[in-house]
């Protein structure tokens, strides 16, 4: 059983390529050099001439020649070249068939989990109601002694948990106590400037 694949065949003094018995193509209708066409062509001319009238060493330098043109069709080409010996008939696979293209599979796609607000917005509020606190009594504090001191003492807060808060932003969990982190900040602020902007009220 023949294996598919082009063939070199030569046929009455013309060298042909065949692909499955019925399909007969000329090598100069594909993107050979132009030598390596007029080699193929001079050879099955040789050994069409040849094919009755030939000494043995010349039948085998025939088939020789023509086993070396299949190497370079070969090469050319890329794969595998069958070659049919005008003289003794005897096909041989000549060169490297062409590996099978590598199968491509496709990767999972993981799936996304849902975003947890319920629990996540509970942790932010108790953080956020923690943070609150105890700033508001720390900055409650400094403000009877210097209103400066205690914005002064917010913004230390607020510039040593910001990098902390901007990392925590894309982790699943921690980015709930970011959240609530940040929260806390901001609402100890208004209390601060509500608590500089209020009247004094002088105690009697």
């Amino acid at each position: 059983m023949r294996e598919p694949g082009w063939e070199l065949h030569a046929r009455s003094g013309r060298a042909v390529l065949v692909r499955d018995v019925d399909h007969e193509v000329d090598p100069g209708r594909l993107r050979l050099p132009d030598s390596l066409v007029e080699a193929l062509h001079e050879w099955a001319h040789v050994a069409e001439t040849a094919h009755e009238a030939a000494e043995p060493g010349d039948r085998e330098l025939i088939s020789k020649r023509g086993r070396q043109l299949a190497m370079r069709l070969a090469a050319e080409t890329g794969g595998q070249i069958g070659y049919l010996d005008p003289l003794s008939g005897r096909l041989d696979r000549i060169g490297r068939p062409r590996p099978p293209a590598p199968r491509r599979y496709a990767l999972p796609v993981p799936r996304e989990e849902p975003t947890p607000w319920g629990p996540g917005l509970a942790v932010s509020a108790i953080i956020a109601a923690i943070a609150t606190t105890t700033l508001v009594v720390v900055t409650l504090g400094l403000a009877d002694v210097s209103g400066v001191l205690a914005a002064v003492v917010n913004l230390a807060v607020a510039a040593g948990f910001a990098p902390s808060i901007w990392l925590g932003r894309r982790i699943a969990v921690w980015r709930w106590v970011a959240y609530g982190t940040a929260a806390g900040i901001v609402l100890a602020w208004l209390v601060l400037l509500l608590t500089l902007l209020s009247p004094y009220t002088p105690h009697v």
